[in-house]
């Protein structure tokens, strides 16, 4: 039954990330396909974070919000009302989330272009506050692209933009 439900996870996360805009068809130029190695579900194509609920329901209790480029581990997939929620973990909490919004893949960049680090910043301008720094060399997990040359991006339990010439 798992192997069904992570050959639908694949096809979905296929179809969802076909491009549609200009950030999509950039972001394309990655392997798109990296599957992920830590044994989890990424949180993908949502705004800001999806809703962990008490139940495989919409209308059930949220318990906890889980942010854009989280990872979530499965519990199970049984799902009664036909794999449409996951059964999952995020940060010791037990819930039920969207499959829609979950992949096993992921796309690794790499640091270059740089002396020594880049900074990851709040907003998408190279003048915004700045989060942490990531040095020459380092994996971030892409989450999507923006319109102004920058990534968002997952580093070390942190979301945030850096922009695209320092990422390959």
């Amino acid at each position: 039954m798992i192997s069904k439900i992570m050959s639908l996870l694949t096809v979905i996360a296929v179809l969802l990330f076909l491009p549609t805009t200009t950030s999509a068809a950039r972001a394309t130029s990655f392997n798109p396909n990296v599957t992920n190695t830590e044994g989890g579900l990424y949180v993908v194509n949502c705004k800001e974070a999806i809703s962990l609920r008490r139940a495989p329901s919409y209308d059930a209790d949220v318990l906890i919000e889980i942010p854009l480029g989280e990872m979530v581990h499965v519990i199970d997939d049984f799902d009664a009302r036909g794999a449409e929620f996951a059964h999952v973990t995020f940060k010791g909490v037990e819930g039920w989330a969207l499959y829609k919004y979950l992949t096993p893949h992921a796309t690794l960049l790499t640091v270059v272009n740089c002396q020594e680090y880049v900074s990851l910043r709040t907003q998408p301008y190279f003048d915004a506050d700045v989060i942490t720094t990531i040095p020459l060399g380092e994996k971030v997990r892409f989450v999507r692209a923006e319109e102004v040359n920058f990534y968002y991006v997952y580093y070390q339990g942190h979301l945030g933009y850096v922009n695209d010439q320092y990422l390959s």
